[in-house]
């Protein structure tokens, strides 16, 4: 063997040896245990190709941990333009169900909607009345509404999920039994 194929062997050798430390690195910056197990084999990758930049004598952990770097960037300019476009086709999915409810002719359904929500809302107990119409028709946040009812910022948001499940339910059955 030549001391090339000496030095890639000693190399590589000490860069595996890194590959506990590497996969901590890795999964602290990308998140997650797989993305990490990603990274650190494309920068062993790495490390094989480029092995005879290595300047034996100093740090094979740092060196390795600037390569595990990179290819965290790399991986998250990927994730970035994988995400763009997954919000490019939902941001179009959404723009055409819209348009063609815009574009739907309406029907006898949305009144018979309208009448059955008015209806169930009626049944809603005063404190949860007072709830809703400071979220929906004042528009206001959680702890303005905790501050304007005398609710605590959680009490608040069981009795939002409460109403609306029970207003929900009232306003389907109503429905089927319309049909």
């Amino acid at each position: 063997m030549d001391s090339s194929d000496q030095k890639r062997d000693r190399i590589l050798k000490a860069a595996l040896a890194c590959r506990v430390e590497l996969m901590a690195y890795a999964r602290s910056l990308s998140g997650n245990y797989a993305s990490a197990d990603d990274v650190v084999q494309e920068a062993m990758l790495v490390v094989t190709r480029k092995y005879d930049q290595f300047e034996e004598g100093t740090s094979m952990l740092a060196w390795c941990r600037s390569i595990v770097r990179i290819e965290v960037l790399r991986l998250r300019q990927r994730q970035q333009r994988d995400g763009s476009l997954v919000r490019r086709l939902l941001d179009d999915s959404i723009g055409a169900a819209f348009d063609e409810y815009q574009t739907a002719p309406q029907s006898d359904d949305s009144e018979s909607w309208r009448e059955a929500l008015e209806r169930c809302l009626q049944r809603v107990p005063e404190q949860g009345r007072r709830v809703l119409d400071a979220r929906f028709v004042d528009d206001l946040g959680y702890p303005q509404i905790g501050e304007r009812v005398g609710m605590s910022l959680e009490a608040v948001r069981k009795s939002l999920f409460r109403v609306k499940k029970q207003v929900r339910a009232c306003v389907e059955s109503s429905m089927r039994g319309a049909e």
